[in-house]
């Protein structure tokens, strides 16, 4: 059974506020394993770049949605290869060995998480959720179905056309998990 506070952490989309989860967390649980992985990752995740605040996670996210448009071309595939090997990187696969059952867990909420935050950006989005050059809005219906398209191309597509499925699965679990938690009256649709 999952503890409260991992809960509240893996559904918590604010940067600060997860901040926040551990900070309470770690006068509690110290140096314990499983607080220890999840420090770790929120470390690696959050950073700044030009002095502008970067999330590795998402940055994962938009990295493995632009080799779409690659997967076919020829001369590809070793680039491609190493953006996988980055993205993975990314979302911090390593720990899942350094830190075994703790590790999996960790990284598997840090996916999940990952991807609730996206949905909050698409949903956010003046762009995203606008048609023919943002002179109209698209319903949320629309919006839904258009998020429920790229996670599928993300955790099916992509994957399998690169031959990355087994490699990428924890991200494909996680993902589709987020997207049922979040749309649950979407369930029964194909994702």
């Amino acid at each position: 059974m999952e503890a409260a506070w991992i809960s509240e952490y893996k559904r918590e989309t604010d940067y600060k506020r997860r901040r926040a989860i551990l900070d309470r967390e770690k006068e509690e649980h110290g140096e314990e394993k499983e607080f220890e992985v999840r420090e770790k990752i929120w470390q690696n995740r959050y950073g700044k770049k030009n002095g502008m605040d970067i999330d590795y996670g998402i940055r994962g996210w938009v990295n493995l949605m632009s080799v779409k448009r690659r997967i076919y071309l020829p001369g590809e595939k070793k680039r491609i290869r190493r953006e996988i090997d980055g993205i993975k990187k990314d979302w911090q696969f390593d720990l899942r060995e350094e830190y075994g059952e703790a590790g999996e867990a960790a990284v598997y909420d840090e996916l999940f998480n990952t991807a609730l935050f996206y949905f909050d950006l698409c949903e956010k989005d003046k762009t995203y959720n606008s048609v023919v050059l943002g002179l109209g809005h698209i319903t949320d219906e629309h919006r839904v179905g258009k998020i429920r398209k790229e996670v599928k191309e993300i955790t099916q597509v992509i994957p399998d056309a690169l031959g990355v499925t087994g490699e990428l699965e924890p991200f494909i679990k996680a993902t589709q998990e987020a997207f049922r938690f979040k749309y649950p009256s979407e369930e029964g649709e194909d994702i």
